[in-house]
C-alpha cells in the first residue's frame, strides 16, 4: 500500500514522480485541472518513454464544473492515406506486422493536448511544457523499470537510433537533448512545428525504411471532441470513451455482470466473470471500429443482449494513465500510450521521437478493416463516474486489451463491495489473456498464479467523499498522488 492523498483542492495522480510535481506545481501556481494535465502530460512523455511520448495517441474524459458536464477528446491517430490491405498482402501475407514502419499512425498526442487546452487551459501553453523539456534537457535517469523493459526487447529495436537513445544502464541518464529541442519549438510555436518539421522529418525516415506516410497525413491530423458513453449501473452514472476506443466494451460487462447478478466475490465469481468476458469481447470485435468508416449501433449494442462466441487471444500494452482535479472540482482523467514498449521501436533521429504501434491492431476484414486514414480498434479509455448529478470517481489503467476487464473489476470493487480506492486497487487481481485465466496470488480460484502485486495493470484514481478528494497510485507502478494543502 501507498499512502493516499487527502485534500480539499487539487489532486494529481500519476505514474512517475516527476509528473505529479510538476501538476501539483501547475495547481500551486493558479493553474487548472486543464493546464495541470497537459503538464503531466508532456512529463509523462519524458519520463515513461516506453509507454508513452510525443510519438503516441491520448485520449481523456473531462468534468466542467461550471456547465456540469463530461466531454471526451480522442486523440488516436490515423493511418497513412497510402495504407492499403493489398501492401499488407503484398509485404506481410496479410498478418498486420506488430512493429516497424508500416506499425506506425500518424500520432495524436500533441494536437490533442493543445486542443484541450485551447478549450479550457489558462495558463501560458509554453509554460507547461518547460518542465518538461527542462528534465529533457537534464538527462532522464534510468529506473530499474526501464532499464529491465529496454534490455528484455532491445532486440527488436528496428533502427540504431532507438538503441541508442534508450540502452543506458541502470542509475544512469538518458541523453534527451534533442527531445528537450522539440518540445521547447512545440511550447514556442504550438502543434504546428510538430506536425509540419517534425512529420516532415518522421515521412523521411519512416519511408526509407519502407513506411508509406505522406506529408499531408500530418498537416491534416485533427483530434475528435465526441459524446462520451454512459450507462446506469446501480445507482451511478458510468461515462466511459465511444469508438473508435473500445471503452462500450466495459460497459457491456457492467451491463451483463447486473443482468446475471453475478457473484462478486469467490472463486464461482472468476468463472461467471469469464464468461461476461469472452461475450463483452466478441461484441466489440464484431461491431467496433473507427466511427467514420463503420456504422456502429451503439443503441443497440447496449440494450440488446448479444452472445457471439468468436475471440482471438489477447495481448497486453504498456500505457500511462493520470487524473487531476482542481480546487474548483474539474477533471481530467487521461491516458496516453505508445502502445507496447516503445511502440513501433523506432526512433526519428532528428527530434528524438519514439513512434507508436497502433496500426499493429488493425484486422484484414470487418469494422476495424486497415485503411487509409482510418484510426484503429483503440485499447485507450478512462472512466468517470457521477451519482445523483456529481462525480464520486475518476480513473484509468494501464493493460491494453486488457482494460475492459480491469475498469468492470476496479468499479465492482467499489460500488458493489464498497471499496475506497485504495483498498479497490490494491486488491488481488485475475485477468482473461483470450484462452486462460491468470491471478495474482490473494485471489481464491484454481488457475494460473503470478506473484501479487503483478504485471496487471497500474492503476491511478481519484475518490470524491464529501468535500473530501482522495487520490491514489496503484502499489503496482513507480507514481505517487499528491495534492494541495
Amino acid at each position: 500500500m501507498k499512502p493516499a492523498f487527502v485534500s480539499r483542492k487539487g489532486v494529481v495522480t500519476s505514474e512517475h514522480p516527476f509528473s505529479s510535481i510538476v501538476g501539483l506545481s501547475i495547481l500551486e501556481k493558479g493553474g487548472n485541472a486543464i493546464d495541470a494535465a497537459v503538464a503531466v502530460s508532456f512529463m509523462l512523455a519524458v519520463s515513461q518513454p516506453a509507454l508513452n511520448g510525443l510519438g503516441g495517441d491520448f485520449m481523456a474524459m473531462i468534468y466542467n464544473e461550471k456547465s456540469g458536464k463530461v466531454e471526451f477528446i480522442n486523440g488516436s491517430g490515423w493511418a497513412p492515406r497510402r495504407l492499403t490491405k493489398e501492401i499488407i498482402v503484398e509485404k506481410f501475407n496479410g498478418d498486420m506486422p506488430r512493429y516497424g514502419p508500416l506499425s506506425i499512425v500518424v500520432p495524436g498526442m500533441v494536437m490533442s493536448t493543445y486542443s484541450l487546452w485551447k478549450q479550457y487551459g489558462s495558463m501560458e501553453w509554453k509554460n507547461l511544457l518547460q518542465p518538461a523539456a527542462q528534465v529533457a534537457a537534464n538527462g532522464l535517469p534510468v529506473s530499474p523499470r526501464l532499464e529491465l523493459t529496454t534490455r528484455n526487447i532491445n532486440e527488436t529495436f528496428h533502427d540504431h537510433e532507438t538503441m541508442n537513445v534508450y540502452a543506458a544502464p541502470r542509475w544512469g541518464r538518458i541523453n534527451m537533448q534533442r527531445l528537450a529541442n522539440t518540445i521547447q519549438a512545440i511550447g514556442e510555436n504550438g502543434p504546428s512545428f510538430f506536425y509540419r518539421d517534425v512529420g516532415q522529418a518522421i515521412t523521411d525516415y519512416v519511408n526509407s525504411m519502407g513506411g508509406v506516410f505522406s506529408y499531408d497525413d500530418f498537416t491534416e491530423y485533427l483530434p475528435e471532441w465526441r459524446e462520451p458513453l454512459s450507462i446506469e449501473y446501480r445507482g451511478n452514472k458510468i461515462y466511459e470513451s465511444p469508438p473508435n476506443s473500445q471503452g462500450i466494451t466495459t460497459l457491456l460487462i457492467l451491463k451483463e455482470i447486473d443482468r446475471r447478478n453475478a457473484p462478486l466475490q469467490g472463486s464461482s465469481k472468476v468463472k461467471v466473470f469469464t464468461e461476461i468476458y469472452r461475450h463483452a469481447y466478441s461484441i466489440r470485435d464484431s461491431y467496433i471500429g473507427d466511427p467514420r468508416y463503420v456504422d456502429i449501433p451503439i443503441n443497440k449494442i447496449l440494450d440488446d443482449e448479444v452472445f457471439l462466441s468468436s475471440m482471438k487471444r489477447l495481448h497486453d500494452g504498456d500505457t500511462t494513465n493520470f487524473v487531476v482535479t482542481d480546487a474548483e472540482g474539474n477533471i481530467v482523467s487521461a491516458i496516453q500510450s505508445l502502445y507496447h514498449p516503445f511502440g513501433s521501436r523506432i526512433t526519428e533521429p532528428t527530434y528524438q521521437v519514439t513512434l507508436n504501434n497502433r496500426a499493429s491492431d488493425f484486422k484484414m476484414s470487418g469494422p476495424n478493416e486497415v485503411g487509409p486514414r482510418k484510426r484503429p480498434l483503440h485499447t485507450l479509455s478512462s472512466i468517470i463516474v457521477e451519482k445523483n448529478g456529481k462525480p464520486t470517481l475518476a480513473l484509468g489503467i494501464s493493460g491494453g486489451h486488457f482494460r475492459p476487464q480491469q475498469h468492470a473489476m476496479l468499479l465492482t470493487n467499489i460500488i458493489d463491495l464498497g471499496m475506497d480506492i485504495v483498498e479497490a486497487i490494491d486488491a488481488p487481481r485475475f485477468l482473461w489473456d483470450g484462452t486462460e485465466v491468470f491471478a495474482e496470488d490473494g485471489v481464491d480460484a484454481e488457475v494460473r498464479k503470478i506473484r501479487y502485486p503483478g504485471a496487471t495493470g497500474v492503476a491511478h484514481a481519484i475518490q470524491f467523499i464529501n468535500d473530501e478528494k482522495i487520490g491514489y497510485a496503484d502499489i503496482r507502478g513507480d507514481g505517487i498522488a499528491l495534492g494541495q494543502y
